[in-house]
């Protein structure tokens, strides 16, 4: 287990190429399709950039090979997970997972000690998520080569990306997500003078340390370890002796060619020296490369001219396949009686600017083109016509809609990936006995069925499902007017729709927007309600609200209080308006009408005033009415004489009082008189008979209809003479 501190800050792609040369360290371009004599772990990163490789051991998905024969492409640059110049296999370090995790790859190896020239060449691509961290909280990619016989690392070794909106040739993702990517480039790993040293290629990747952006990198280390400067053997029949055109490793900034040993004099200023006549076997020729700034170290090549061997290269004419989706140029049986030395390399073009990737899998027909290269670097070229004839058919469901809408396909993405050129048609089994005659306008959901053909006969048949989702039923109910205001998200309004879906409410038809006040709207007008099922299909309908006024504003004036029976008018407590209907009410929510506007209690009574759209408003209205005064049992003494002067025992019952019964008893308890009517008085007898002077007893049994009380009383009264 080990440290290292990096600045973190990026997700960087590298692809360092591969062609198979003898005199690099076996499969360090993973050549094996494996990762033989590699080694590797995982760890974390730490805030402070710090990163703690602490897990040996190589782990799928961490650390993944890749094949060109694939085809895969990077979700996020859009490019093919392929070596430009036609490599076989790649390796993928780390992956799009988060999570502050790093990964590492090394290879150990030593530096021929009689090879002065030896070094790297390697292409690679870069793709960062860039999160805006602090640099050292960046996801980032690092390449090192550490020189393990001297203890150090070789400074022109190293390169650093982090993720930055400023890098150069860097450009933002098609996927978004604050990615950014770099194609394809190329990068030469100058180890001069490392001559029979023992050097560790070290390759790490980390998340941003935070942990919720991710980094990973492809790598591809080119096997061709001689001297990058080509063009500096003689190649008998194959390079014209008139000439010698010497070509450094591309993607530089700058190139200085010299032919003396101090470096005095410049005789070239490009990527490539054009020498008229060409250059002596045994002569040398030196080249200073400048590369980009933070891309590596200046450096100079020296190259000698020197002579190669025969070359016999043997390529068949022709290749046709109809039984398999691809034809796999690299069979050893295309080149069959040719050196059996040679490295073999593909491409599209005939001067071989433009590589084949995956020769192993080509799955379009045409015309290819195989170099073969020698260990000294002469080379040949040679075609082959490629006729692919099975039909390759790739299948992308295209995307659901909602009805009214239909579905396509027919359209060139639900087939992105296929061959070009095979005949398209179109069907409703998978046995293509039942055709499809409407593939533009698909109105139903469905599996249906695409077959290709190639021109060669060959067929594939594939199935497209396509989803054309159902619209909800909204049904949206008229509104009777209201007043004040009015609730459009009662159940009411939609009673009758379907229920699989969700409702929102809107100012206008376009649902741009919102109305805020579904539940209380105050003004009239047409809004919109929407119903969206889970799937995203929506149907919105209008609705008409009509919002009446209620009556405009009385005063009510308080009457003065009055004494019982006397009564009140509502009527007379404000002044009415035309076109207003008012009724009277005991209580504030309108339940207990009174019968007419006439009151003979105190209370607050309530005032409804309604216009004819039937908006109303209420109003409070305190009545007092004072009670009447009591029943006067003052007079105690009477004179029955006969002189017409306080003749009997007389009280008056008021009109408020029913009168049950009066009875007056002697003082031994005896029942002298007794009467229900208020109108008869005792006149001191009893039997036709004056009673005695003396005190008697009064009893008194009635009803208070004021109070709604039964009222007893008792007294007495005294009979004088």
């Amino acid at each position: 287990m080990y440290k290292f501190k990096v600045s973190l800050t990026g997700i960087f792609f590298m692809l360092i190429t591969s062609i198979a040369f003898a005199q690099c360290p076996i499969n360090i371009g993973f050549d094996f399709g494996d990762f033989t004599n590699w080694d590797g772990g995982t760890g974390k990163v730490a805030n402070t950039g710090v990163i703690t490789i602490d897990v040996p051991g190589l782990v799928d998905g961490r650390q993944t090979i890749f094949y060109a024969k694939d085809h895969a492409t990077d979700p996020y640059g859009r490019f093919l997970i392929a070596s430009p110049n036609g490599s076989s296999a790649c390796v993928r370090l780390g992956n799009s997972s988060t999570g502050a995790q790093a990964e590492q790859l090394t290879y150990t190896f030593t530096v021929p000690a009689n090879d002065p020239d030896f070094s790297l060449i390697y292409y690679y691509a870069v793709v960062f998520q860039n999160p805006n961290h602090t640099p050292l909280q960046q996801p980032r990619f690092t390449a090192n080569v550490f020189n393990i016989t001297d203890n150090q690392y070789v400074t022109c070794g190293a390169f650093n990306f982090e993720a930055s909106a400023s890098l150069p040739g860097f450009l933002p993702s098609p996927a978004g997500n604050s990615v950014l990517y770099k194609d394809w480039s190329a990068v030469t790993l100058n180890l001069l003078g490392l001559e029979g040293k023992t050097l560790r290629l070290e390759f790490t990747t980390n998340d941003c340390s935070p942990g919720g952006h991710f980094g990973y990198v492809y790598l591809d280390v080119n096997q061709n370890c001689t001297s990058p400067v080509s063009g500096n053997v003689y190649c008998p029949g194959i390079v014209s002796s008139s000439q010698t055109v010497l070509s450094a490793p591309s993607g530089f900034q700058e190139y200085y060619w010299y032919n003396d040993k101090d470096f005095s004099k410049v005789i070239g200023r490009g990527n490539t020296l054009t020498l008229t006549p060409a250059a002596p076997i045994g002569s040398s020729y030196s080249v200073k490369i400048v590369p980009y700034p933070g891309i590596g170290c200046e450096d100079v090549i020296t190259t000698t001219i020197r002579q190669s061997e025969p070359l016999v290269l043997k390529v068949k004419d022709t290749i046709m396949q109809c039984t398999s989706p691809s034809v796999n140029l690299t069979d050893t049986a295309i080149t069959s009686g040719s050196n059996v030395n040679f490295t073999y390399t593909y491409y599209t073009d005939a001067a071989c600017n433009s590589s084949l990737l995956g020769p192993q899998a080509v799955t379009k027909s045409g015309t290819y083109y195989i170099k073969a290269t020698t260990p000294g670097g002469c080379s040949a070229v040679k075609p082959v016509v490629v006729f692919v004839g099975q039909s390759f058919l790739n299948i992308t469901d295209p995307p659901a809609v909602c009805q009214p809408a239909t579905v396509d396909i027919t359209d060139p993405s639900v087939i992105t990936g296929s061959n070009s050129g095979s005949i398209l048609t179109y069907w409703k089994d998978d046995k293509a006995t039942i055709k499809f005659n409407n593939p533009t306008a698909i109105d139903s959901s469905g599996t249906y069925y695409i077959k290709s053909t190639t021109t060669f006969g060959c067929e594939a048949i594939k199935p497209v499902k396509v989803i054309v989702n159902k619209l909800p039923k909204l049904v949206v109910n008229a509104l009777a007017p209201g007043c004040i205001s009015i609730d459009i998200t009662s159940p009411l309004v939609t009673a009758g729709s379907s229920s699989d879906f969700k409702i929102s409410y809107w100012l206008d038809a376009a649902k741009t927007q919102p109305l805020t006040n579904p539940n209380a709207i105050t003004q009239t007008g047409t809004y919109y309600i929407c119903a969206t099922t889970s799937n995203g299909c929506d149907v919105i309908k209008p609705v008409d609200v009509s919002i009446f006024a209620p009556p405009a504003p009385i005063i009510v004036t308080n009457p003065a209080p009055v004494v019982y029976p006397t009564v009140t008018d509502l009527k007379t407590t404000f002044t009415p308006q035309t076109d207003v209907f008012y009724t009277f009410w005991r209580d504030t929510t309108l339940t207990r009408q009174l019968p007419n506007s006439i009151v003979d209690r105190t209370a607050t009574y309530y005032i409804k005033a309604t216009n004819i759209h039937g908006c109303y408003n209420v109003y409070a209205v305190k009545v007092v009415v004072n009670p009447p005064p009591p029943i006067d049992f003052s007079t105690n003494v009477f004179t029955p004489n006969g002189d017409g002067v306080n003749d009997g025992y007389k009280f008056n019952v008021p009109f408020y009082v029913t009168l049950k019964s009066f009875k007056i008893y002697n003082s031994y308890g005896k029942l002298l008189f007794e009467t229900n009517d208020p109108t008869k008085y005792w006149d001191a007898k009893s039997y036709n008979k004056y009673v005695p002077v003396g005190t008697y007893y009064w009893l008194f049994n009635g009803h208070d209809n004021y109070s709604n009380i039964d009222i007893r009383q008792s007294g007495s009264v005294s009979v004088v003479r």
